[in-house]
């Protein structure tokens, strides 16, 4: 059984995958002009994984 910072470093890892492959999709890897409107998706989504990883860590560290 995975101890508390195995869970913390599998959310990690697991957030970490989900932004390469949603900034992929998105075309943030292109070399051309990324759309403003792929640039508001993609701080979207940094905060909406952000809040995944806060609260992941407040349920590992502190429950």
């Amino acid at each position: 059984m995975l101890g508390k910072i195995g869970i913390l470093i599998a959310i990690l890892v697991l957030v970490f995958v989900f932004y390469i492959v949603i900034s992929f999709g998105a075309g943030a890897f292109k070399k051309g002009e990324v759309k403003t409107e792929t640039k508001k998706y993609l701080k979207s989504v940094n905060i909406l994984l952000v809040m995944v990883v806060l609260v992941g860590s407040i349920l590992v560290l502190f429950l």
